[in-house]
């Protein structure tokens, strides 16, 4: 089944992670962004600024063994006058979504 982010622009243009790179996909004009895992979808809708990551492990030396332990996509909010980075995690071995937000 499918697992990943997938961002889709005002234009209508959508950009998947196995096409593109974050690093290398347009940072404006931004209207959504989903992470997928195993037919489940959680949808982030018109926020300001949106971010993602991941947690992985290997044995040193030994890339083959590059497993990826979650996923995660956000975004920024401000609460209270404080900027906040929102996270949506899913373990990628458990199903697990977790919500956390960080202060910065």
């Amino acid at each position: 089944m499918r697992r990943g982010w997938e961002v889709e622009y005002t234009d209508g243009t959508i950009i998947k992670e196995a096409q593109m790179d974050w690093n290398k996909i347009p940072m404006v004009n931004m209207v959504r962004v989903t992470l997928h895992y195993d037919g489940r979808q959680w949808n982030l809708d018109n926020k300001i600024a949106y971010a993602q990551k991941k947690r992985a492990s290997m044995v040193p030396g030994q890339q083959e063994t590059l497993q990826i332990e979650s996923r995660s996509v956000g975004y920024y909010d401000v609460v209270d006058g404080k900027t906040v980075k929102v996270w949506y995690t899913v373990n990628e071995f458990t199903g697990k979504m977790t919500m956390e937000v960080q202060n910065l």
